[in-house]
């Protein structure tokens, strides 16, 4: 769902009541209600991702909003965008400008306004809205989100700019171009700044999936060594295989698994489950044969915090290089 589908599933009041809901409908819970007079059926709701739920709220705020333009900012931006969202929805749409003339304000339940200046430089269209530029917007996320959300944005901007799905690629200049920009929106003193940092310093969009980047900064707060990312295992036929990550200091290779374990475009592709089981396995097999290393997975669950990560790694006796901080390249 992008934002022009979610404009097309709010409906008003008066809509819903031309199409048949009734009062009773509305006032009871009959559809769902994101904001004063805007409304799409509860199955429409129950089924969005929390990226999509955060375009519907766009949505049903564009849908009432009167008078001059606005700049969306935030993870608000982020969601425009196109940036994954790790974990629940904002629960506001965010808006900066120098109007507002320093803070943070509430004018209504379903809005931000951040109170800051936009140079013309750091504002982008967005289809048919105007939001900061992905620089900008890099730049207050990193400052101000959770800190799984701030890696799972930066690494997804670093692909976009600089990754090559089609070559399995990847240009560390346009990467860094992208870094030095965000680097240079970050004000000294500002509030989460030393976090954005340390983020920006990390962020790598080699990882391939949300989970592979939260993965990585739990790895990170362990105290590993920066593991290298998407390692080429030659495998028994012209191809090869790729590993999430080479634990170096750990002499292990490690793999995130996400909540759908399998390939979906596989088995749409015809693919029976106990198919895709046998190759996995048989990848497996020949990536511990090859390499004489153990391959360790984890899951979503898994990395929820660094503590449950780290236990579960104990529990397979991989541990980080003993006295190791937490790495700062």
């Amino acid at each position: 769902m992008d934002f022009e589908d979610a404009a097309s599933r709010i409906e008003s009041r008066a809509t819903l009541l031309r199409n048949g809901v009734t009062r009773r409908d509305i006032s009871t819970g009959g559809v769902h209600r994101i904001a004063r007079g805007g409304f799409v059926p509860h199955e429409v709701w129950a089924e969005a991702w929390p990226n999509e739920r955060h375009l519907l709220q766009v949505a049903a705020f564009e849908e009432r909003r009167r008078g001059g333009p606005v700049v969306y900012s935030h993870l608000t931006a982020a969601i425009l965008h196109g940036l994954p969202l790790w974990g629940a929805a904002p629960a506001r749409v965010h808006l900066s400008g120098s109007h507002h003339n320093g803070a943070v304000t509430r004018g209504a339940p379903l809005v931000s306004r951040h109170r800051c200046a936009i140079p013309d430089a750091d504002v982008a269209a967005v289809g048919r809205l105007t939001a900061t530029s992905l620089a900008r917007t890099l730049a207050d996320v990193l400052r101000t989100a959770p800190v799984a959300t701030a890696i799972v944005m930066a690494d997804a901007a670093m692909r976009r700019v600089a990754g090559d799905d089609s070559r399995r690629a990847y240009d560390s200049d346009a990467a860094d171009a992208l870094r030095g920009a965000v680097a240079r929106r970050l004000r000294p003193g500002a509030r989460g700044v030393c976090q954005a940092r340390e983020v920006l310093d990390l962020a790598d969009g080699r990882s391939e999936s949300p989970g592979e980047s939260v993965s990585r900064w739990r790895l990170h707060e362990i105290a590993f060594a920066p593991p290298r990312l998407q390692v080429r295992i030659p495998g028994p036929g012209p191809g090869a295989y790729f590993v999430d990550f080479g634990l170096d200091d750990a002499d292990v290779w490690g793999e995130y698994d996400g909540e759908v374990k399998y390939r979906v475009e596989e088995m749409r592709r015809g693919a029976a489950l106990d198919e895709l089981i046998s190759a996995e396995k048989a990848r497996e097999d020949w990536i511990r044969g090859v390499t004489g290393r153990r391959l360790v997975r984890w899951s979503t669950a898994d990395i929820r915090t660094t503590a449950a990560l780290r236990t579960k790694l104990a529990h397979f006796r991989v541990f980080p290089t003993p006295s190791r901080g937490p790495s700062h390249r």
